[in-house]
This record gives structure tokens, sequence and C-alpha cells, in this order.
């Protein structure tokens, strides 16, 4: 995700930030011509240093933050960095699923209003500047003063709209927390993944909370805590929280010690630092378009570019505050809006508004600014989220800038600044020299592409009978980019008619409460950036709220976006993907293994705000144990069964495996892969095993469904897999299986073996030893890689419960690796590989060249006077 505003605070935000990017992109045509330049890498692995914290160190440019208060932030780095520091009741996993966080548990009453929480037991508030000191736990009164607190600021906190349709929000007893809603609420899953939970202690006497904060820096009892040190213009620094509960409650336990973000003002800087190892950067993030396609540092076998359609939604918003509700706003207290106008003309007529919407060639800039990296957009929930609604294509604004004045001239602006009637005049104006289309557009300068896309717009318009201009009236060249601290204020304002920004949401962005809401009446003034009113609106973001039928709901939701297409304020042209670039080569970075796989899973993101990048990556010099398998057990009550997990240690150090049997008695813990355990009685148990090497624990889980016992016995296996490396084999050689049997009358038993291949083999014990294991041991060799599904099932022949005993294992095959890595993907040409039309070929270097000439000398100089950014302290 990017430095722009991220609204769903849980998986979204507001687009502030950032400085500006020094690389300037003379529109995609051009691209090659500015290529970045790959850096030397040194010959030989470097071993990382036997002593001195492990840093994933991250590098973005275009990115700032300003506050990290959780009441007031905007910016996607501020985002990032409070979440990772603050706990929630409930959080998203890697693949964005809904998982228990501060609140291990929850239910809803029978009445659907009354929500009941648990809370974990093992939780701290750590103090960056005592981090070990445990004096503070966390407890259901920081979690009822969270709630009330944002609740007693919702006017003011960008959280309150998250706590709106809570009523009362109280603590049943240390651990346990209740909360009722006036109606059935169908968002509570954005609200209880967006509250951060906040130190009482701390904030208890703070007057106001969205203007002021306590001193110091951020304290929260999230799995990371913040580095006093960290400079949130140019570095930031989170380390492992010692006090984190995660690792005893849910296994989950940071890999880093420390993670840092490195802030560039120049993403050619970022980049080249990157692919040359000068840094030591392990990602970046917030790549340009084109950097991405050509760049040749990005390019190297060692380097992994990635693209995620994460919901970032470009938007062209015209800024419909009326002058009435501006002046209601101020009346009230909004001091922000009395310093701000906007062109009235675009604010009261739906026509201009339509004819700007088809005089924008969304896939066009998604083309040529973009490089095709996304999708053409329309509504505002982006479509990667379930609840996207795509207008249908004879609804659709088409590009037709001559249709588009044609539609201006049937509602009267035909004549020219003379007063002269002139349909085909540029600006259009209605008789007697009133209602120019003069209009000012602005875009931040954050993303390289934005400026070409405003230069073509700009052209389009013109076409139409339009004109936009900078802040001072200047229609050269028709738009202003403008600082992102700037392009705040405006926002604060409202100053502005028309500009080009963003919004970021996400997959599991709630539609209403996440996404919606920054287009009703209340958000104008806190979120709103088009000053958009609508009593009707309103009434349909209220009721999507408390309708929890999908369909029902659906239907409302899909409306709600209707209306804001048609309305014309808010024009989507594109959802551009993110773009990422990753290294595993410890000459350029720290060596940090098993990235995972971000389309599918973008809670791994190292944007993403959520701790489930630190619990997957893998430290080079000690990766975590690998469980391959852990059985079912499917036994009789009241006699001792085995259970096993099979498990491997990369580096061969030895294993322990502690064993929670789900039925009450003490967890075990063992040396071995195995344990015996009895189950007293009959049931269905959940059974957990936690296998860790000298640091890293990793776990899974199983089922023990236990039986009546009759009077013959089921027969005991287990299965192991003897992988030649850790967690899998390779295809062409062989394997060797083992299943652990034993009978307790010493009945003959039957072993079948499927291997997954479509090969199957059996072994026939005819007489065994009662309660002695016998070892029934297969070699096979897998030809193609893969994952397949071995089986052996283990019988005596008698029937009953338990009496055909089933152990599965996957086992992962992988191709041999070849001596030399995968060649580098080339730079691509978009005049090539896209088939560029020749009148939009011409308007897009014409703005091209203009965009050029204008800023090369500027980036020339800023690249000779700006320095990359320095960690503080230095990296190791």
């Amino acid at each position: 995700m990017r430095g722009e505003r991220r609204q769903e605070w849980s998986a979204g935000g507001r687009r502030l930030v950032t400085i500006a990017v020094a690389w300037v992109l003379a529109l995609t045509i051009i691209a090659s011509a500015i290529m970045i330049a790959t850096g030397p890498a040194a010959a030989g692995v470097v071993p990382r240093a036997s002593s001195g914290p492990r840093v994933l160190r991250i590098g973005v440019a275009g990115l700032t933050a300003v506050t990290l208060n959780p009441n007031d932030i905007t910016l996607v780095l501020e985002f990032t960095t409070v979440y990772n520091v603050y706990s929630t009741l409930a959080t998203r996993d890697e693949g964005l699923n809904l998982v228990p966080d501060i609140a291990t548990s929850w239910s809803v009453a029978a009445d659907q209003v009354t929500w009941t929480f648990h809370i974990v037991r093992s939780a701290y508030f750590t103090d960056p500047a005592n981090p070990t000191d445990k004096s503070h736990p966390l407890n259901a009164d920081d979690v009822v003063f969270s709630y009330n607190m944002i609740k007693d600021n919702s006017s003011s906190s960008v959280l309150g709209s998250y706590v709106s349709f809570l009523d009362t929000i109280t603590r049943v007893d240390d651990y346990t927390v209740r909360m009722t809603t006036g109606a059935p609420f169908a968002a509570m899953n954005a609200t209880i993944t967006v509250i951060p939970i906040f130190p009482k202690y701390l904030w208890q006497s703070i007057s106001d909370p969205v203007a002021n904060e306590p001193p110091g820096p951020p304290v929260g009892s999230g799995a990371m805590y913040y580095d006093a040190n960290s400079d949130l213009a140019s570095h930031i620094i989170l380390h492992r929280s010692p006090n984190y509960y995660g690792d005893a409650t849910y296994c989950n336990k940071v890999r880093p010690d420390e993670v840092r973000y490195l802030l560039y003002t120049a993403s050619s800087t970022l980049i080249d630092d990157f692919g040359s190892g000068t840094s030591r950067l392990d990602a970046i993030y917030n790549i340009p378009s084109a950097s991405f396609v050509n760049a040749a540092s990005l390019n190297q076998p060692t380097v992994t570019k990635i693209q995620v359609a994460g919901g970032f939604v470009g938007e062209v918003s015209s800024n419909v505050l009326t002058d009435s509700l501006r002046a209601y706003y101020v009346a009230n207290g909004n001091l922000d809006f009395a310093t701000g106008h906007n062109n009235q003309v675009l604010a009261t007529n739906l026509v201009v508004r339509q004819a700007i919407a088809m005089s924008i060639d969304r896939a066009a800039i998604l083309r040529y600014a973009y490089q095709n990296l996304g999708t053409v957009g329309d509504t505002l929930v982006p479509p990667v989220n379930p609840w996207h609604y795509s207008i249908p294509p004879a609804q659709q604004y088409h590009f037709n800038t001559t249709a588009a004045r044609q539609l201006l001239n049937a509602a009267g602006w035909t004549y020219d600044s003379g007063g002269v009637l002139n349909p085909s005049a540029t600006p259009l104006y209605k008789t007697g020299m009133t209602e120019p289309l003069i209009f000012r557009f602005y875009t931040p300068n954050n993303h390289p592409e934005f400026e070409p896309a405003v230069a073509n717009i700009s052209v389009w318009l013109r076409q139409a009978g339009i004109v936009t201009t900078d802040s001072t009236g200047a229609t050269s060249p028709g738009y202003e980019v403008k600082d992102v601290n700037q392009m705040g204020s405006i926002w604060s304002a409202l100053d502005y008619d028309i500009w080009l920004w963003d919004w970021v949401f996400s997959r599991v962005s709630d539609p209403s409460l996440d996404v919606l809401q920054v287009q009703t009446s209340s958000a104008v003034g806190v979120l709103s950036d088009n000053g958009y009113a609508n009593s009707t609106f309103d009434d349909l973001y209220n009721q999507s709220l408390v309708t929890r039928d999908l369909a029902a709901r659906r239907s409302i939701t899909d409306r709600m976006q209707k209306m804001v297409y048609d309305y014309a304020s808010y024009i989507l042209p594109y959802y551009p993907n993110d773009l990422y670039a990753v290294t595993s080569n410890p000459n350029l970075g720290s060596g940090w293994l098993d990235w995972g796989d971000w389309p599918n899973e973008p809670g791994l993101t190292v944007d993403s705000g959520y701790a489930a990048p630190w619990f997957h990556i893998v430290a080079p010099d000690n990766r975590p144990p690998v469980i391959s398998a852990f059985p079912a057990v499917d036994y009789v009550a009241g006699q001792p069964t085995t259970l096993s997990a099979i498990a491997s240690d990369p580096e061969g150090g030895s294993l322990s495996f502690t064993w929670d049997f789900g039925d009450g008695t003490n967890p075990a813990t063992t040396m071995t892969n195995s344990v015996l355990h009895t189950f007293a009685s009959p049931g269905t148990y959940s059974v957990q095993v936690r296998v860790a090497d000298s640091e890293w624990p990793v776990c899974a889980s199983t089922t023990a469904t236990i039986s009546p016992a009759a009077a013959d016995l089921p027969p005991v296996a287990t299965l192991n897999v003897n992988f030649p490396v850790s967690g899998h084999g390779w295809s062409g050689e062989s394997i060797t299986v083992t299943a652990t049997v034993r009978d307790p009358e010493g009945d003959q038993l039957f072993v079948n073996w499927t291997f997954g291949d479509g090969t199957t083999a059996a072994d026939h014990l005819t007489s065994t030893t009662p309660n002695t294991d016998t070892t029934v041991t297969q070699t096979h060799t897998y030809t193609n890689p893969g994952n397949y599904s071995l089986n052996v099932t283990v019988t005596d022949g008698h029937a009953g419960a338990g009496h055909n005993q089933l152990k599965s294992s996957t086992v992962p095959i992988w191709p041999r690796p070849s001596a030399s890595g995968p060649a580098g993907t080339a730079g691509l040409n978009p005049l090539i590989n896209y088939g560029v039309p020749a009148a939009i070929v011409a308007v897009i270097l014409i703005a091209a060249a203009v965009i050029y000439i204008r800023r090369g000398r500027a980036r020339r100089e800023e690249e000779r006077q700006d320095e990359p950014p320095r960690e503080q302290p230095p990296p190791p």
C-alpha cells in the first residue's frame, strides 16, 4: 500500500504523507530513458554475525508520518506503525481471516445485541523506556476505557464511526467485557479489529485525546514496541516486544528482533540502494509502476517483484460542498472550512460533473501511467472486496469528449468568454459570460503516476470545453502538483475544485463502516474529501449497519455505490496494484527467507499493519521446525493410545513436543515426536502440539475421536516420514516412510499404503506381540514435483470404532534446483506490449514532454543533493 489516505483502519486508511518523490516520471512512454542502474553485487555469501539483533529493513519512498495518536491517524505509515504497537480485540491473519487478538473468544447472545468478550490473561503494556517491565497488565478496565474514550470523542476521533452503534461497554470481571448495540450490528468485525486498546493509566488524564496524547513514545500491548530513537520523517524502528502474549496464547512469535522502515525522499535512490545492497534493504514498496517494469535493479535473478491487488482506489474528486453547508460548519466551529472555498458551478451542477466523468479515459490512464498494473475503476468499494458493485456497461460514463461537450451545450454552456454564441469555445460560458467552466485542479506529489494522469485529464477536459488551472488561475499546464502536507491542509479546508488522489481500502473492508462511510454527512469535516451530503444516502448507510441478512445488505450497499457513481463527484479511474520487491540474497539484505504468497495472502505484506509478516518470515541462520503432519486420533476411552506428529528441524537440532490433549488433563512435554495418552471419557477432543527448537515454536492441531471401549480393542498406529531435508523430498529420489503399529491382543494386522501418485503397497503382519510396537517400512520414489497425500491404513480385521486406523501426511516433493537461478525479467516497452493508439500517444507524449522539461532540472538538482536516509543507529 502507498502513502495515501487510509480509511478503514483495520486494513486501510487515508492518503496524506510524504516528501516529494524526486524521481520524476516523464510518463511510461519514456521510462526506458530513466531506468535505474543496478549496483554490483559482492561475491560470495556473507553469513550473519553470531551476535547482534536480527534486523529486517524495509525501504519506501514517498511516505512519512506525522502522528502516532490512534485518534488522529490518517496516513498509511501511521496506520502501519500504530497497529503494530497497539492490540485490538481481534485482528487479521496472513489470509486476512478474522482471528483472536486481545480477546481470546467472543460471542453474541440470542438477542443479537449483547456481545461478550473474554480477554487474554497474559498481556502487558510495554513501555519503550523500560520494555521488560511488567507492572502494567492489560485487563478489562483498559478495554472498557478505550472504547468509551473513543465514544466520548466520536465527533472528532477518526475512529468515532466504529463505536457509533455501541450503546454500552462494561466490565464483567477482570477479563470479561460486555458490549451492547442499539440494534443487531452488521459491522462488529470492523469495530473489534480497529479500536486500539489504550493503557488507561496513561490516557485517563488526557482531556482531549484527539488533540493531545501522553508524553513520550506510544505505549501499547502489541507484538512490537516503538523505539524512541525513531524519526517519523526518516526512519521508524520497531522492536519485538518481550511481553507479547501471542507466543504463549496463539503460538505466534515475532522472528525479527527489529523491523526498520527507512524512508527515502527519492524512489530512484531507494531502488538503487535496494538493487546494490548499499543499505541492506530486504524489501521495498510503493514502487513507481514504470520502475517496477523496467528498472534493472529490480530485474535481478535474486530479486522477487510482487504485485498485490490490495484495495488502492484512484479518485478524481469534484468538490461538491455547497456554500450554505460550508457556512453551517463554520458557524458550528469548523475553522478550517472558513479558510477554503470551492467553485459552486461544479458543486451544484450534475451535468458539469457528468461531462467531467465522460472526459476521463480511465483505461488509457491505467495503461500508460500505471503500465496496466491494475484494473479499470468504477465504484468506491474495490473489486478485490466481495462487496464491490460493478456498474452495468450501459449505465457507465464512457469516455467521449465530443458527447461531453454536447451535454454541456444542451445545458446552456454555449458561449465564449466574450459572450458570443460559440458551442465550440473553450472554456464554455453561459449567456452573459456567466458560470465559466474554469476549475482549479490539484494532485499530490507522492506518486510519479499522478502528474502524467492529471496532465492528460486536463487535455481531455479542454476538448469538452472545460479549462483547469493551478491555484493562481494559470491555465498552463492546467493543474498544480502540491506537497502532500499542503494537500492535507487543502483537504481539511475543502479548498479545491477538482483533484486526483486516492483512498486505500482492502479485501476485508466493511463496505459501509470502512468505505462508504466517507460519503456520509457525518464524515463532512472529519474524513469526507468532497463535501457530499445526502440524507437518502445517510439513511441507507444506517440501514446497512443493522441489516445482517447478507443479500438484503448487499442490495443496500449496491445502491449506495451506484448513488456515488451517478452523482459523479467521485470518478474512480483505476484500481492500481500495490508494488513490492523483496530479496533473500544476503549480499543485498539480511537473507530473510519465506516471504510468503502475498497476492493470495495480503496480510503478509510489509505494510499490512498486521503482525502476521513477522510471525511468518524466516531467519536464515535458524529456520523454524516444520510440522509435516499431525494425524487425527480414532480410539476408545480408558485405553492408552499414541499421538504423533511428523516434524523436523532444518538445522537438524533437537525438538521438544508439548501436547495439550484438550480433555482437561495437564499438558505433557516430550523430546520425541509421539506421546501415550489415555482419554478417560468418550467424546471429540481438540488436541494441540507445540513443536520447538531452541528458539522458535510452531504449532498444529488435530481431532481425537474417542468412542466407548468394546471387548476387542483396536490397534494403535503412528506414521512417520523420513525426509532427506527438512519438510520435503526431492523428485526422483527415494524417501522412507514408516508405520509403527501394535495391537492390545496381538491380532494380525493389515497395513495398506497409498502414496498419492497412483501407487499403492501392502504389508501383512500375520501375528504381533500384544502391546508391542512393530515398525513397518516402505521406500518410495516420487517422479514429479508436487504435494502428495500419503495414507496408511492399519486394521486388525475387526469391526467397530477405531479398528481401521487411518494416518495421513502431505508429502511435498520439490524439483531438484538447477545450478543456475532463473533469468531476470526483461524490461517492457509499453508501446510494443500495449499497442498505443496514435492519437493517445500524441497526447501523452506532449504531456510527458512538458512535464519532463519543466521538472527535469529540478530532478537533477534533487538527485545531486538528496542523500539516502541513514538508520539510527547505523545498521550492524
